[in-house]
Parts: structure tokens; sequence; C-alpha cells
């Protein structure tokens, strides 16, 4: 069943202003005209000579740059393939060095190592605005405006990164399907036992029993649904806006013997008829899905949804650290540009607040636990898995997808994906990114005093 309403407008004007914006920026990045190349290769190791947390080896045509102490434990080497690099990291910062590696301009001997020493002097490092990073920066943020989450963009960002190929996705997750962050319980624990673990956590956090109709807000491949449905016998509908991931889905369900208790719905959660009323509602990692604009109203659709009396949410959330959110919300990262089109990780105050004025203070956040550091490992062992099959079973997978890839555009693809990763690890390793479990419910359910002695 569907619930989608299809809207096929777009905004030509902003599509063809973003495509000349990008041809400008290609022009400025290829120019070869020296002057420019000096000037941004001075500034840029102008500001790198001010590292002084770990030790990077910048490796150029011409000659070999070293910066910080020679003797730390971190330790990273780039090496420049393409002067346009130079010109890119000016004007782009750090997304710049994202497109540069994409396209081969610069390589990494350790993007995980790199990452950290980049985080660790970012006090430094971000002083890297000058006039042009400035006025790309701007037009950057205006363009991506163009992803917000409304209904009929919202099927659009999803499938941008979910419509991929769900057998690509196969080939780098554990065989459960879970694509958020594992709970690990020590270093000998494989990805899937950790994955089941944090499954089972937001079920026993959600307290769920057999007599319960849980609402899951975005499906994934089904995972959640089929380990409730196991451990408690409860009853799940499931929304998605993935046509890929439905259709796996309800196959997994089906080989799982649950089609009579899991429902999978292709549907915005904004469409979702208010008749339908839950015990509890499940959520991982999908309000980043939402967007800034859209944080209230999914937790006023929450509050609609959830049974008065009784009801529990338990929602699993990347957030951004309180100190660096403003900045974020200013600025387009390389997740959002070229992962995940209309995202918004955000800070657990916004969060806190979304949620209290979203429901008018009737969800009442019950408690809030961060699992953040157990991304890093979860990122490191989908990064290794991706690397290791991907010629075998990746690349061929995007070619029965997408035929009329070129093997430029599968390498720039493979990088990408890699940078994806370590990107990302780098982030929660250095705790510059956090990933809360966060329960909400109903005042005065006393469903929540079992098992303490009072």
């Amino acid at each position: 069943m569907s619930y989608i309403k299809k809207n096929h407008t777009s905004s030509k004007v902003i599509s063809t202003v973003d495509s000349y914006f990008q041809y400008a920026k290609e022009v400025v990045v290829s120019n070869s005209w020296e002057p420019l190349l000096h000037f941004a290769r001075n500034t840029v190791l102008s500001l790198m000579s001010r590292i002084d947390v770990g030790h990077l080896r910048v490796l150029s045509k011409d000659c070999i740059y070293e910066f910080g102490p020679k003797d730390s434990k971190l330790k990273s080497e780039i090496k420049i393939i393409n002067d346009s690099f130079w010109v890119r990291l000016l004007i782009l910062g750090d997304l710049g060095y994202a497109e540069a590696y994409m396209l081969g301009d610069v390589t990494c001997d350790d993007l995980v190592t790199l990452i950290k020493i980049f985080v660790a002097n970012r006090s430094h490092l971000d002083e890297l605005t000058t006039v042009p990073s400035y006025v790309f920066s701007s037009i950057n943020y205006v363009m991506n405006l163009r992803f917000a989450n409304t209904i009929s963009n919202a099927i659009n960002n999803i499938s941008a990164h979910y419509d991929i190929s769900n057998e690509m996705f196969a080939a780098f997750l554990s065989s459960d399907m879970t694509y958020s962050s594992a709970v690990f319980e020590n270093e000998e624990e494989s990805l899937e036992e950790a994955q089941y673990r944090k499954l089972r956590m937001m079920i026993k956090k959600a307290r769920i029993t057999k007599d319960d109709h849980v609402l899951e807000i975005g499906t994934g491949w089904g995972s959640l649904a089929i380990e409730a449905v196991r451990l408690t016998g409860c009853r799940v509908t499931s929304l998605t806006l993935s046509i890929e991931q439905k259709n796996l889905a309800e196959k997994r369900i089906e080989d799982a013997g649950f089609s009579d208790r899991i429902t999978v719905l292709l549907c915005d959660y904004r469409n979702l008829p208010a008749s339908h009323q839950f015990d509890k509602i499940i959520s991982i990692e999908m309000i980043e899905a939402v967007g800034y604009e859209y944080l209230q109203t999914y937790f006023e659709c929450c509050d609609k949804f959830l049974n008065e009396k009784n009801g529990v949410g338990v929602f699993q959330v990347i957030t951004m650290p309180e100190t660096r959110y403003d900045r974020y919300c200013k600025e387009v990262d390389f997740i959002r540009k070229y992962i995940f089109p209309g995202c918004h990780v955000p800070s657990v105050t916004t969060l806190v607040e979304a949620i209290n004025k979203g429901s008018k203070g009737n969800l009442i956040v019950d408690d809030i636990e961060n699992i953040g550091p157990h991304y890093a490992r979860t990122l490191r062992l989908w990064r290794e898995r991706f690397l290791s099959v991907f010629d075998e079973h990746i690349h061929p997978a995007l070619l029965k997808s997408w035929p009329n890839m070129t093997r430029n555009d599968v390498e720039i693809f493979k990088k990408k994906w890699e940078f994806y990763f370590a990107y990302c690890e780098g982030g929660f390793v250095s705790r510059i990114l956090g990933n809360v479990q966060i329960v909400v419910t109903r005042e005065g359910n006393k469903a929540f005093l079992d098992g303490i002695p009072l």
C-alpha cells in the first residue's frame, strides 16, 4: 500500500542556477593561471604550518612539506596529484578536500587519521576563509535549500541514497541488514552480534509487549520490525519512502514468517491517516532525514499517533555538539552535498525542544543515552568490508542498476563512499558527533516504575 502523493514539479530555475554555479566553480578550480595557483598554495600551506597536533606530510610535484611534531602518534600523508587541489581547498575548505579526493586530485595513506588531525587543529584551519570561499560557501548553502524535506522532496532525497542498489548495501552490511550504529560489548564481538544488541536495546526501552501495535518510522530493510516480532509477538506497521527497501524488507519479512504481523507502507509520516493509533513508536536514525524545518512537525505527528495514556517512543538520532551547531546550520558539508541530500543532524537541545514544542508538552523525555562512540567501529567495519568486496560484488551491482556508469564514474563513486565512511568515523572517534537513544512517554506512565523498589 502506498500513501505517497507524487509531485513531479521541480524548480527549473534553481536547477539551472545550480548548474551554472557548478560550471563556474570548476572553471575556477581547473584554471591553471599561475598567480592563482601560487596564491592558493601559499595560503593553504600557511595555515597548515599552524598544525600543532599530529604530523602531516604533504607530497607535491616539486616539494615535500611537513607540519606538526614528527613524534606524534597521529601521522598522515597526502600526495598532490593535480595542482587544482590547492584552489579547490582554498575556495571550498573541507568540502574541497573531499571533492579533490573523489576526483583523484589527491591521495591519502590514512583518511581517518587525516580527519582526526584536521579536527584536532580546526581552530587554526577554520581560518581558511577568504572572499572566494565565503562566496562559494554561501551559494552552496542557497542551492542546498532546494533539498528541503517537503513531502515531494523527501521522496527524492531518500531515493538518492537508499535506492542505489540493495545488492550494494547487502555486500557491506552484516547479514541482518541494519544500516545504523551498532552497540558493541567487547572487541571480539562481530558487527552482526552488536547490531542485534542495539535492536534489542531499542525494543527493551520501548517496553514492547505482545499486545502492542508498533509504528516504525523508517523501515530500513526490516531488521528492527522482524526482531521486535520475533522477541515479543507484537504487530508492526513500518513506514518507508524507499521502493527498493520496501521490496527487500517485505521479502525478508516473508522469509521470516511474519507477513501477518508486519505491514510495510510506502508512506511519508505526514501522510499517515490520523485514525492510525499505536502503542509504541520506534525510529532508528531517520530523524536526520526530517530536516530542521520539519522537526516539530515530526513530533507533532508522533504525539498524534501515540497512545494517549501509556505510549512510548524511542528514537536513535545522530547529533551535533552544541558548540558547532549554529555554524553547521549555516553551511553545507560533504554529507549533505554528496551523501544525504536534505539531511540535518540536530543538537540534543534542538531535539528536546522540538519534542516539547511539536507535542505541545505531551511527550515527556524520560531518558537519553549516547551510544556515539560505538559508531566509529561500526563505520570502520563497513568501510573495510566495502573496499574488500568492491570489485567482486559492489562494482557489478552498480552496473546492474546503472549500466551507463563509466569506469571513471565507478571510481569516483568508490572514493566518495570511502571518504564518507572515513569522514564519519573520524567525527565519531574525535567526539564531534554523537548518537543518542532518546525515550519519550506520557505523563504519569506508571509502567516506568516496574522493577524499581519503592
